[in-house]
């Protein structure tokens, strides 16, 4: 088994019954300030490289997949430290982000590589500003987001660090 101790430091996977969708959890907590790290030098490489002018709608887009990603790590670290009938709730909404979420950057993906076209969003970007954002969307993004899943998933579906009928009293 895995020694986790190590992060005791990052406040992440401290849940009373470690189970392997807090663990899951807990990476989608760190991957996701990868993301959120990465994807503010995607901002900086892209005005420096292609300067401010994206359009309303990518400006308003970025924006707004950049605070849901920023929120949804701070759960997905607040999960992996909490029973999973404590957060089932928000584990629910965990999911529903992350499904959204892998659809939209599916789609991203591939816009980013030219696949699909869709001015009215973006561009298809070139050099410098393609590769941070493969860095960021494609690399951290969706590892960030497909391991949220799962681990939403895991604790949803069969959480392991509670009583069967410890679930059942919560859910009525």
């Amino acid at each position: 088994m895995t020694n986790f101790k190590i992060f005791g430091i990052s406040g992440l996977f401290q849940a009373p019954v470690l189970t392997a969708g807090h663990r899951f959890l807990g990476v989608a907590a760190l991957l996701g300030a990868c993301f959120v790290a990465t994807h503010l030098v995607t901002v900086v490489v892209t005005c420096v490289v292609d300067g401010f002018n994206w359009g309303i709608n990518a400006w308003i887009l970025d924006i707004m997949g950049f605070i849901a990603a920023f929120y949804f790590a701070i759960q997905c670290g607040l999960s992996s430290n909490t029973k999973s009938v404590d957060f089932r709730e928000k584990n629910s909404w965990i999911c529903a982000w992350a499904v959204i979420t892998i659809g939209a950057r599916i789609l991203d993906i591939l816009m980013l590589f030219g696949v699909v076209k869709w001015s009215e969003i973006y561009v298809t970007p070139e050099g410098p500003t393609l590769w941070s954002n493969v860095v960021s969307e494609v690399i951290f993004g969706m590892a960030f987001t497909v391991t949220a899943l799962l681990g939403s998933l895991m604790l949803l579906i069969s959480p392991r660090d509670v009583d069967p009928t410890q679930i059942e009293s919560e859910l009525e």
